[in-house]
């Protein structure tokens, strides 16, 4: 019995591991997608939708198998008559633990993240079995973040959903035609896609301000106003190679203007053309923004329904 409760808590940790490295790898707006046809992607999308709890339910879990693990070696080496049980589970667990509850299923699932479908159902048991544990430390940490962290990961993902179209077979159209579809809202204008955060910086500032105000931004970038016109974008990026004492002007990008009251559909036409993702949204007597292509999207999606 006592070699049962080893092999399964061995396993149980394994599945823990490995879970946590395919769920850094698996496309979350890929997956809405492809819930729509499938049982096991709706139930994984279901279970990771909120990324801090279901991390706190792998890291938990992890830690309870392993606790099982020692417990049941300490307990198998006392009854065979052997002294020190402890130290002699821990040298045994150790290079064990390592090989199958680490290194092999961080590499199984590293390998292709999407065998993380295949235990959507244990993870969703273990997701509600630990729920009254692991609910409280995910508010905890979405009250400490504010969301940025997963907005900061939405962004992402739609970044490599578009990359990842453009590479595939033209079976991956209707993934891109999702995508397209999320951002086909007519008449709502460009105000609620608008970002207020981005600091401003001074034309003749100096590359560690930059730097220094920038990173008061979740992604890194400011904006430099001129006499005239829209203001320019820079990123933190572009800084990294800059001399301290080089102006940092000529690293910004200048911004186009658009009007609040076209459609994201129609802004995100005038950016192709362009070639950019940013533009300066502004209209008289009205508060003006940036609209930020892959924020707008990524709050777009985020506020789909369900």
């Amino acid at each position: 019995m006592l070699w049962i409760i080893l092999i399964i808590a061995l396993f149980a940790s394994s599945l823990f591991a490995g879970s946590e490295t395919g769920y850094y790898g698996v496309n979350a707006l890929r997956l809405k997608h492809e819930a729509r046809g499938s049982r096991n992607s709706a139930l994984l999308e279901k279970i990771i939708r909120q990324p801090s709890a279901f991390l706190a339910t792998l890291l938990i879990g992890n830690n309870i198998a392993t606790d099982v693990a020692v417990h049941a070696a300490v307990m198998l080496f006392a009854a065979s008559g052997f002294s020190n049980t402890e130290l002699l589970a821990i040298l045994a667990l150790a290079p064990l633990d390592f090989l199958i509850g680490e290194m092999w299923p961080k590499q199984y699932m590293l390998a292709n993240p999407n065998r993380l479908l295949w235990f959507s159902v244990p993870l969703a048991l273990c997701r509600v079995l630990l729920w009254p544990i692991t609910q409280p430390i995910a508010l905890l940490v979405s009250k400490l973040d504010s969301g940025a962290g997963d907005l900061i990961m939405r962004r992402n993902q739609f970044v490599s959903l578009l990359h990842d179209s453009q590479k595939q077979a033209a079976g991956e159209a209707e993934v891109m035609s999702a995508a397209i579809r999320a951002i086909e809202s007519k008449g709502q204008g460009l105000r609620q896609y608008l970002r207020y955060d981005v600091p401003s910086l001074e034309q003749d500032i100096s590359v560690a301000e930059a730097r220094k105000k920038m990173s008061s931004c979740i992604d890194a970038k400011g904006l430099m106003f001129g006499k005239h016109g829209p203001p320019s974008i820079l990123f933190a990026s572009r800084l990294v190679d800059t001399q301290p004492d080089s102006p940092v002007l000529p690293s910004a990008v200048p911004l186009i203007s658009l009007s609040p009251s076209i459609d994201l559909v129609d802004a995100v036409r005038h950016l192709q053309i362009y070639g950019i993702s940013h533009a300066w949204v502004e209209e008289k007597e009205q508060r003006a923004g940036l609209l930020d292509l892959e924020y707008a999207l990524a709050s777009l999606l985020s506020s789909r329904p369900q």
